[in-house]
């Protein structure tokens, strides 16, 4: 689901971006080729590697069941004051080595100039 939406999304980019160009020059922009879509499809591959990984140490040393983690899951997504299923920014952006511009601390890479962060988070 999460891919259709990035899709959608990320064409919906592209068309904007195209807005300006000729008829004759418009045409499908390659998402895949997109390097915010990449390293969105990276973190999200990763992402779920480490939630499988991790889910099954749980389930298999601590017999943890899946009501047990639904809770817990509500109880952080209320952390923040709200049900929403997002966690609040809790570090401000840091000013990225390369180009100088603010940047999440948990970003893959820089918005601006596309460069990898080399000081990743494990949780981001």
């Amino acid at each position: 689901m999460i891919d259709l939406i990035l899709e959608v999304f990320g064409q919906m980019v592209a068309d904007q971006a195209r807005g300006n160009q000729p008829r004759a020059e418009k045409g499908p922009l390659p998402i895949k080729e997109m390097p915010r879509v990449n390293s969105l499809e990276r973190d999200h591959e990763r992402l779920k590697l480490i939630t499988m990984a991790l889910w099954d140490i749980l389930t298999e040393r601590l017999n943890v069941s899946e009501d047990e983690l639904r809770q817990r899951i509500l109880e952080m997504d209320r952390l923040d004051g709200r049900e929403d299923g997002r966690l609040k920014l809790r570090e401000p952006p840091r000013n990225y080595e390369d180009c100088g511009r603010p940047m999440l601390r948990s970003a893959a890479a820089c918005p601006y100039c596309g460069a990898q962060s080399s000081d990743l988070p494990l949780f981001r």
